[in-house]
This record gives structure tokens, sequence and C-alpha cells, in this order.
């Protein structure tokens, strides 16, 4: 059932979670780093802090009796709102920035396959590494957005768990 309370906290610190996330991206790309590589993880850290502040603030407004689903259920609102909203914003940054963005960070890409290239083909097989580097040169601006949506709702599901169980009656 949709719970109106949820949703609006969900979208306030989802949202707050999105822009803070986002202007950490943006400041990598100002400093000239890519913000899909490696430095790009910086970008994770306001998730579980604003998680927090959403169950804390629900717990204490709204429902003092917060169980592990209703938790489970408002941090997942966070997530989805704030995965949401930075992937939007992300896709919009690239879009400005221009293709430099996108070849940049595909260039970056390659290089790192290049250097473990042994272990990669090890691991999948060469067929599939083959396969995998030359799908490189077709990834769009949408396609970064999709993954950083992807990876945001992986990285906040994960940290709602561990909220939901914090903040459980």
């Amino acid at each position: 059932m949709l719970n109106q309370t949820i949703v609006r906290v969900g979208v306030r610190y989802g949202v707050l979670c999105g822009l803070a996330c986002f202007v950490i991206m943006l400041a990598l790309y100002l400093l000239n780093y890519n913000p899909f590589g490696e430095a790009g993880r910086f970008s994770y850290l306001p998730i579980p802090v604003f998680i927090f502040l959403g169950l804390k603030y629900f717990k204490g407004f709204h429902d003092a009796e917060v169980g592990f689903w209703k938790g489970m259920r408002v941090s997942l609102a966070v997530t989805f709102y704030t995965a949401l909203c930075t992937s939007m914003l992300v896709y919009l940054m690239i879009y400005l920035a221009g293709p430099e963005l996108v070849q940049q960070h595909i260039a970056e890409t390659k290089a790192l396959l290049e250097e473990t290239r042994e272990e990669q083909i090890r691991i999948m097989g060469e067929r599939i590494y083959e396969q995998g580097f030359q799908a490189l040169d077709s990834i769009t601006p949408s396609m970064l957005a999709a993954d950083d949506f992807v990876r945001r709702m992986f990285a906040g599901g994960i940290f709602s768990v561990v909220a939901a169980v914090f903040f459980r009656k």
C-alpha cells in the first residue's frame, strides 16, 4: 500500500542526497577527474548519511515504532529518489559537457582493461573480453546515466538493510 508519508520523506531526503551526490560528481569533473571511474565512488558517500537522516526524521516525527519492513520502505524510497535525481542530473551534465566526457571515460576504461588483460581473460575468457572491449565504443550518455542509477540503487539497497535493522523497534 502506498504511504504518502514515506513517499514525502523519500522525496525530501532522496532529492537532497541526489543533489549532494551530483555536486560531488560535478566537482570531480571540474577538477579533471573521471566522475564515472574510480574517483566517482566518492559520490556515493552521501547515500548512507541521507538514508540515516531520512529514517531518523521518519521515526522522530511520523512513526516512533518503525519496524524492519517500514524502515526498508523508507530507506528504499530515499534510495530510489537519490538514484533517480542523480542519474537525471548526470545525464544533463554529460549532455551539456559534450561527447568529450564520454570519450574520456571510454579511453580510461579501455586503458584499465588493457592493464588487466591477462587477468580478465583468465576470469571471463578471451571471447567475452573482446566483446566487452568492443562494446565500450557504443557507450551513450543514457547508458552511463542508467548505469549510475543501477549502481546507486544497489549501494542504497545494501545501506537500506543496515539502516532498517538499526532503526527497527
